[in-house]
């Protein structure tokens, strides 16, 4: 599961990643409800050292579990949350690290898209095998339409018609889609910039805007990201929960492209 973040550790950039990279506002009083219709003893388990999750715990009171591939990352990550949380921390891989216990809710924000296609099914396996009989699974992922083409022209002609709005936050994602291979099924995040610099080459965006992206350390960056089809993902899910619903995040920026999936077992 574990890819090449590089000689750089990616871990260090993550705060200027904003927008759709992490969980809107939206997203967490959602998954907030869902934790408090479980009650006060609600068990959770978190795929990934996510910020946002941890913070929403802490506020609540409710411990939680935490798998992650990377326990730096974890302790490096502590730092941006004001209300922690009681933590246990377990170094592992998402796809065959099994725990000897089953949770109330399992969360896991972009976990799919950091995987490879091929690897989508060992994951719901494995979550499943964790997940108590009334349980769900929550995961929130990037997600495109069958045949969705983007041109980095295109995005940037996009964002000017929508005016002065975080240059981040509303291309990220398009561009994303503009450097996607669908053959391979995943973009390569370098390939990201070098779309951004064919773009300030042609004066389509200023020096301001390229150095945006240029803090996030996406030059020569190896790293594959998965966007699944989003009727292939919920497809996939099927195979091994039900759909019990799925939400949209409100926020305008989202777009209903970040679908977050409450999902449980089949036999239910």
């Amino acid at each position: 599961m574990r890819q090449d973040w590089g000689d750089e550790k990616f871990v260090h950039y993550w705060k200027g990643y904003v927008g759709t990279a992490r969980a809107s506002p939206s997203d967490l009083k959602f998954i907030k409800k869902k934790i408090l219709e479980k009650g006060k003893d609600v068990k959770i388990l978190i795929l990934g050292a996510t910020v946002e999750y941890r913070e929403l715990c802490g506020k609540l009171g409710i411990d939680v579990t935490l798998i992650d591939y990377s326990r730096y990352n974890y302790e490096y990550l502590k730092r941006e949350i004001k209300h922690k949380p009681k933590e246990r921390f377990v170094e592992g891989d998402w796809l065959t690290t099994l725990l000897n216990e089953k949770f109330d809710i399992i969360l896991a924000d972009n976990v799919i898209n950091v995987l490879m296609k091929g690897d989508l099914e060992k994951l719901c396996l494995n979550v499943s095998k964790m997940l108590k009989k009334n349980g769900i699974f929550m995961p929130r992922t990037y997600v495109r339409n069958k045949n969705e083409r983007y041109t980095g022209e295109k995005v940037i002609k996009e964002h000017r018609r929508q005016g002065k709005r975080d240059f981040y936050t509303w291309t990220i994602r398009n561009l994303f889609i503009s450097a996607y291979n669908p053959k391979e099924d995943y973009i390569i995040i370098k390939d990201v910039w070098n779309i951004l610099i064919d773009l300030y080459n042609k004066k389509l965006i200023n020096k301001k805007e390229l150095d945006v992206y240029r803090k996030l350390s996406m030059k020569d960056r190896e790293f594959k990201f998965f966007i699944p089809e989003r009727k292939y993902l919920d497809k996939t899910f099927l195979k091994f929960f039900n759909i019990k619903e799925i939400f949209y995040g409100k926020e305008e920026y989202l777009k209903g492209n970040l679908p977050l999936h409450v999902l449980n077992h089949k036999n239910r």
